[in-house]
Parts: structure tokens; sequence; C-alpha cells
């Protein structure tokens, strides 16, 4: 099998790198070359404590959850992608199967999972087999690493507007 690097924390502030299989698409999912990874708060926080709450980290565990690459195999039923197509990676899992996934909000989807969220390994890795649904196209004037950063610019706007409204300024 071919292998890739992997970016694994043993421990608390203690990182290696470990050879693990490359993930194969199920027919549903998209094999991604990821190129950037955003390093998000929460990979620090588990890193320098090992733990969220309740989500604790138990080594080895793979941080990063904000990707961007670019498609390298599609699964069969799989038509909206490419080989070659630059894609963002929504970083929470979803199943499609409630009524929120159903009609195109899975952000409310009560059985979301994120990546490097435990037990759910991160993105910190070359290659990640992740819903073909949710990867997302990059139109052609945006790099991978423009999309490695779309979804913590849009936690920053819902952040900024969700502010304003509170303000009682709405605009």
């Amino acid at each position: 099998m071919v292998k890739m690097k992997v970016a694994v924390m043993d421990g608390i502030g203690k990182t290696s790198f470990v050879e693990r299989e490359i993930p194969k698409p199920k027919k549903d999912e998209a094999l991604v070359k990821l190129e950037y990874v955003g390093v998000c708060g929460s990979d620090l926080h588990y890193y320098e404590t090992g733990a969220i709450g309740n989500y604790v980290v138990e080594p080895p565990f793979v941080l990063g959850h904000d990707p961007g690459g670019v498609v390298v195999e599609v699964g069969a039923d799989v038509t909206h992608l490419a080989v070659g197509d630059k894609v963002a990676l929504e970083p929470g899992k979803t199943f499609g199967k409630c009524d929120f996934c159903r009609t195109g909000r899975y952000n409310l989807c009560p059985d979301v999972v994120f990546f490097a969220t435990p037990p759910i390994d991160g993105v910190f890795q070359e290659y990640v087999a992740h819903e073909a649904n949710l990867c997302f196209k990059l139109p052609e004037n945006v790099d991978t690493m423009s999309g490695a950063l779309i979804e913590p610019l849009a936690v920053g706007f819902h952040a900024h507007f969700k502010e304003k409204q509170k303000l009682g300024n709405e605009q």
C-alpha cells in the first residue's frame, strides 16, 4: 500500500511524524491531496492542554481541521467534482440523514462530528477521503491556501454580525 506522512500528537506538547496508508475514497467521497491546513485555536488548546471540555485527546491523535487541497480521486457516485478540482473542505462531517442535512442546513445537524475533535482525527496529513458533498469547488481565481482560510473567515464574519445584532445595529 502507498503511504502518506501524518503529523500526530503523541502527548501534551509533543508531536511526531508517522506513515499511514493513503485512504481509499468510498463511493460518495473524494480523495483530496491537502496543500494547506490552518492551525486553529482549538488545535493549539488540544496541543497545550490535551482537552477542551469533555473532549479529551487520546494520543496518537491528529490535529488540524481547516484544509484546502486538490481532488486526486473521486468515488463512483461523485458527479460534481473531478480530478484536479481545487476544493475547500467543510471540517464538520455529517451523515446526511437528518432534516437539517437533507434541507442543506448541515451546520445544524445534531450528529455532526469535526475533524480534530476527539475521537475524529484531523487533517495534518497529506491526503484525506472526505464526503464529496462537503468538498466545495473553488473558483479558478481562488487558491487552496485561500480555500483553507474560508472556514475561519466565515466564523469571524458570523461572530462580527452576531455582535452587531446584540448591539442593535443589524447592518
